[in-house]
């Protein structure tokens, strides 16, 4: 399913604000098999109607972020049932809510605070525990005249749209999703290597398994390596290159072991050998730095399953069942 997001406010393109909800909503929805195909950031006012024109054809979910508040800038609600020709209708639960929570702080109310309780006919109610606007869902084409997608109306402050999302618009979307495909996606990081040899080297490895997205993203010092596909095929990549950097670091690291443990090198015993190690590191006899001492019990961790060499997986996420 298409999935586009349309951040509204113009505080936002004026660098006043910065959005958050695109790398919060990508996160939430991903565990659905959910990704975000496009993002625009438009400022307050008529431009959301054009906009939710423009993707909605494209679409079959959508999320509109801000303009639900009391304010005359605040517009999403009416745009969007205008937009879709439904009427407006007070819902008493939700201005019962308002009422009371700014009666408990003590807030005096204005005639504009009551537009937050106008809900769009058919729409269900997302109730906002840290604000008074509340969220709408309108499911897709709510109106038959009028073809549109499953629509999300979300506040703007991500102290109420975040807590409002995980428990309110998440079971939403495992209505919508049941049956539909997930995936998983684990993220590695590799230390002191170009993306360029790094593709070379692992590249032909992932692209071999069927089904599977590779992707590459440079940082100070590292570049992350995110693989995306079904459960099994990333299941089955991990393992390989587990299986490939192990045998690796033996190959790099059994010659220097063996110095260090000349004289029970025959029994190679791997606990024994980490303890010796880790004691002859406090040793002052013994004067090897202990920064070669802790390469060398590299293939000690990785045989009982640690760390398997600076190509570690730091991350995963997996919705697979």
């Amino acid at each position: 399913m298409r999935v586009i997001v349309i951040n509204t406010g113009t505080e936002i393109l004026l660098g006043d604000v910065l959005n958050t909800h695109l790398a919060f909503i990508a996160r939430e929805i991903f565990q659905f098999g959910l990704r975000i195909s496009e993002q625009r950031t438009i400022p307050d006012g008529a431009t959301i109607q054009s906009a939710l024109a423009d993707v909605s054809l494209r679409a079959e979910i959508v999320f509109v972020t801000g303009g639900l508040g009391p304010t005359s800038d605040d517009i999403t609600r009416e745009i969007v049932a205008g937009y879709l020709q439904l009427p407006l209708v007070e819902d008493v639960i939700v201005r019962e809510g308002i009422r009371s929570r700014l009666a408990a702080r003590r807030i005096p109310t204005t005639k504009r605070i009551w537009r937050q309780a106008l809900v769009p006919a058919g729409a269900d109610v997302l109730p906002n525990e840290n604000g008074t606007a509340p969220g709408l869902y309108l499911p897709a084409n709510i109106n038959p005249g009028v073809p549109s997608p499953h629509l999300f109306l979300l506040p703007g402050p991500p102290r109420e749209l975040q807590p409002m999302f995980r428990n309110f618009v998440a079971p939403v979307l495992g209505r919508i999703t049941t049956g539909s495909k997930k995936a998983a996606m684990r993220t590695f990081r590799i230390a002191n290597m170009g993306e360029s040899i790094i593709e070379k080297k692992i590249g032909d490895l992932v692209l071999a398994i069927q089904g599977v997205e590779l992707g590459y993203c440079a940082r100070p010092g590292e570049v992350e390596v995110r693989v995306i596909g079904s459960a099994t095929a990333v299941k089955l990549f991990a393992k390989n290159w587990a299986t490939r950097s192990s045998a690796r670091a033996m190959r790099l690291w059994r010659p220097f072991l063996s110095v260090c443990f000349r004289s029970r090198s025959k029994l190679w015993r791997w606990p024994s050998h980490a303890r010796a190690v880790f004691w002859q590191i406090k040793s002052p006899m013994f004067r090897v730095p202990r920064k070669y001492l802790l390469l060398a019990t590299l293939p000690i961790r990785i045989k009982r399953k640690f760390v398997a060499s600076v190509f570690r997986a730091n991350r995963s996420r997996n919705s697979a069942p």
